[in-house]
């Protein structure tokens, strides 16, 4: 008996010193958790079930605008915005709980707080709901960084689209006073002059022309800043592309004596998909360079193949020169916003310094990017790769041959020139009368309008930003006039314009123009429009 009775107090002694251990530990980790509470930043509060605050931890951290002792027997719904309030309400509702909630405080000094806040309903052992237990943590710092953040950021699309807007705008202002003397230029060669003055003429056609390049790269580059390069995906051929491009700039090395050439690999596709124009672009800016600063020897346009797996390539283009070369320090200052490897290169060669930037932008948005390899006095290769999709060569069409249109047309046509810039009237009506066209015109889009009623018209070109009405307008007035008289033979309507914007183009054909030119005016271009 004895032996049981000593047995049952050891049990007892054990579970007595078994339960103490625990007490110890759980006061250990409450004390560990005070500690952590004291030295937190956060704000834990107790409130009735009514919401009225009870009590606080002492821990020195207070909602702002208020010392936590005041507090105690105010409704916290008192100092919150009403919609805080129905949020928190809609949480307890739906789960008994709510967590990290983003609420407002508005404190005495009425100075708006931002709060994080998370809390859950407490239930007594009768599984009544006693009160409300949780944490606060000031955000509003945090907050304010964020709408400061928020405000830069639109400050700064703001200030992008206007430069962007100024940018179209300037553009248009030059290119109107360019088009009369591109234009006048190039009437005046086809009249008899002196050696000088051809001279003189080419100065101003070369500048003129060096002037539109400077005046497109710059658009270029506002909108890839803006963000409005869209990059097509077309099948073409790229051995006729680099065909083009030697075409194009032949010339220029031909004036050097330098030998000038593609070299493409031969298991590099015929045909494959992307932004021939974009592409092309990068290429010419590439090797019009290597033109400009190559004295003797010669210009490649390399292309060979890296890689290729399923239907996609991978492609490595080059153009390679015997050129002045960079030096490292002039390396360093390339693809850079107008910048050249030092300023006496600007002096010597001319050119605006977007070129490069243009360029490496452009390889980027296609997946790659672009590299150099120079050494002074020994020539330059500059090289990207990309990666293409291989293309169907069916589904290129071979343009059809066009007839030229000779200085007499087949037919003599009756022309409107919506024009209000008397300078671009002149030649206009000068490059149209060459032609052997008739000609009438209209200084604003309701003149227009008023002698299309009452005219026989073949052909209408029409300006774009006019005074009394628009281009667009008049446009759109043309074509309900032909539907309202169930014309079916509409006339064709070509916009001439000063906007060079790729989104300028499609809101002229969606205003119901067939097709669209831009100032100055490419002899070539007026004969394709001319062709009806």
């Amino acid at each position: 008996m004895t032996s049981r009775k000593q047995q049952a107090r050891k049990t007892k002694n054990q579970s007595k010193k078994n339960m103490i251990e625990k007490i110890d530990v759980l006061q250990k980790k409450y004390d560990d958790i005070q500690n952590l509470l004291r030295v937190s930043n956060k704000i834990i509060w107790e409130c009735d079930i009514e919401f009225n605050f009870t009590s606080f931890f002492e821990n020195q951290v207070e909602i702002p605008g208020y010392k936590n002792d005041e507090l105690i027997g105010k409704n916290i719904f008192d100092i919150l915005f009403p919609e805080s309030k129905d949020i928190i309400l809609k949480e307890i509702k739906q789960n008994n709980f709510f967590s990290n909630l983003e609420i407002m405080f508005l404190p005495k000094d009425k100075k708006v707080n931002y709060m994080l806040i998370s809390g859950t309903l407490l239930f007594d052992a009768a599984g009544k709901p006693q009160s409300y237990f949780g944490i606060m943590e000031n955000i509003t710092k945090r907050e304010n960084n964020y709408i400061k953040l928020q405000s830069q950021k639109i400050k700064a699309e703001n200030d992008s689209k206007s430069k962007s807007l100024f940018l179209a705008k300037m553009s248009h202002e030059i290119r109107t006073p360019m088009n009369g003397i591109i234009g006048t230029v190039s009437l005046l060669k086809d009249t008899d002059l002196s050696n000088s003055q051809r001279d003189f003429l080419d100065i101003i056609s070369v500048s003129g022309n060096n002037l539109m390049s400077i005046i497109n790269d710059i658009l270029d580059i506002s909108k890839i800043e803006a963000g409005k390069i869209e990059l097509e995906n077309e099948s073409f051929d790229l051995s006729n592309m680099l065909s083009e491009i030697v075409k194009i700039l032949g010339y220029k090395a031909v004036e050097k004596r330098l030998v000038f050439r593609k070299m493409i690999d031969k298991d590099v596709p015929k045909i494959v998909k992307g932004d021939i124009i974009r592409l092309k672009q990068v290429i010419i800016n590439l090797t019009n360079n290597a033109i400009k600063f190559t004295k003797q020897g010669n210009v490649t346009i390399e292309v060979e193949i890296l890689q290729q797996k399923n239907n996609r390539v991978k492609l490595k283009f080059k153009v390679v020169d015997t050129g002045i070369g960079i030096s490292e320090e002039g390396k360093k200052k390339l693809f850079q916003e107008f910048s050249q490897t030092d300023a006496s290169i600007s002096r010597k060669y001319g050119g605006s310094g977007l070129g490069l930037l243009i360029s490496k932008k452009f390889i980027e948005l296609m997946g790659g990017d672009i590299f150099v390899e120079s050494e002074e006095g020994k020539g330059s290769v500059f090289w990207f790769v990309i990666e293409m999709e291989i293309g169907e060569e069916k589904l290129i069409e071979q343009p059809k041959r066009k007839k030229v249109i000779t200085e007499k047309p087949k037919k003599k046509m009756l022309i409107l020139v919506v024009e209000d810039n008397i300078i671009n009237q002149k030649v206009t009506m000068a490059n149209l009368n060459k032609f052997g066209h008739d000609i009438e015109i209209a200084e604003n889009g309701k003149m227009a309008v008023e002698m299309f009623e009452s005219g026989k018209y073949d052909l209408i070109l029409m300006d774009i930003q006019m005074p009394v009405m628009d281009g667009y307008e008049a446009t759109k007035n043309i074509r309900k006039i032909e539907k309202n008289n169930n014309i079916s033979n509409k006339i064709k309507i070509v916009a001439i314009t000063a906007n060079a914007m790729k989104e300028d183009r499609s809101k002229c054909l969606n205003a119901g123009m067939d097709d669209y030119i831009t100032k100055p005016i490419k002899q070539a271009e007026l004969k394709r429009v001319l062709e009806i």
